[in-house]
């Protein structure tokens, strides 16, 4: 820590997990960021059981054949050698963890001197330990455009009531969501009816997106953020069940 802060450097522990959903399981992203200079490592959560397994059959028969036969093709070991030699490739240090509250998250943190920890798509609540471990703190890659879009696959659910859909970087607190924003970015008018497309689409967005915010913090010193104050008559969120699933697919969209 004290290196960054006498040199003027920022360093950042990009924080994802170890499958999730997105094509090519995030690793766009991920990929990208290992050679983004205020990123100085990578930890991975596990998070590949049984049940994701089972949750990706179960996405299958929803109807959500791409999204399940995605989750399964994930969970295969291809992702892993890209993030490692990605980051291999810059110099720069890969953990796999099976918590991001575990005193050995929050020991990675101080014992290599992170500034900044950036959360994307873990879905972990993050307890106060970690939100405090880092000097300039935690900060989420939500997908959904806040302050409105609130909880799990915001953007899915925008697209299909064909609203714009996008995401937004915000500080993370206690609260779901409710941190102040650095960013918030529309990548679809709401017109896409392709989802997977749209998720592939908004990985490259994101990428150069949280690089200027992350320049952004290293210029300023500290993350600016503008208030997300909760809209009245708020609707959180959240999976999608078979049912709506359903009713998304009938109505045009492609998962």
């Amino acid at each position: 820590m004290k290196r960054a802060q006498q040199n003027g450097e920022m360093k950042t522990l990009l924080v994802t997990s170890q499958t999730t959903f997105a094509p090519m399981n995030y690793d766009g992203l991920v990929a990208e960021l290992a050679a983004c200079p205020q990123i100085g490592g990578l930890l991975i959560l596990a998070n590949r059981n049984a049940s994701l397994l089972l949750k990706a059959f179960w996405l299958i028969g929803c109807g959500a054949w791409r999204l399940g036969t995605a989750l399964l093709v994930n969970a295969g070991p291809a992702s892993r050698r890209r993030r490692r030699a990605a980051f291999a490739a810059c110099g720069k240090p890969v953990w796999e963890l099976a918590s991001i509250n575990s005193p050995a998250a929050t020991e990675t943190v101080a014992a290599n001197g992170f500034d900044l920890v950036l959360n994307a798509r873990t879905r972990k609540i993050y307890k106060e330990p970690m939100l405090t471990a880092p000097r300039l703190g935690c900060i989420n890659i939500h997908h959904g455009l806040l302050p409105e879009q609130r909880g799990t696959m915001c953007d899915l659910w925008a697209l299909s009531e064909g609203r714009p859909a996008g995401f937004s970087i915000h500080v993370m607190t206690a609260g779901i969501d409710e941190g102040g924003i650095l960013a918030r970015v529309a990548v679809s008018d709401g017109q896409d009816r392709h989802y997977p497309r749209y998720l592939r689409r908004a990985c490259g967005v994101e990428a150069r997106e949280v690089a200027r915010v992350l320049r952004e913090i290293e210029t300023t010193g500290r993350p600016t953020v503008q208030p997300n104050p909760a809209p009245e008559n708020l609707t959180m969120r959240r999976n999608p069940d078979r049912r709506q699933l359903r009713r998304m697919i009938r109505s045009g969209m492609r998962l």
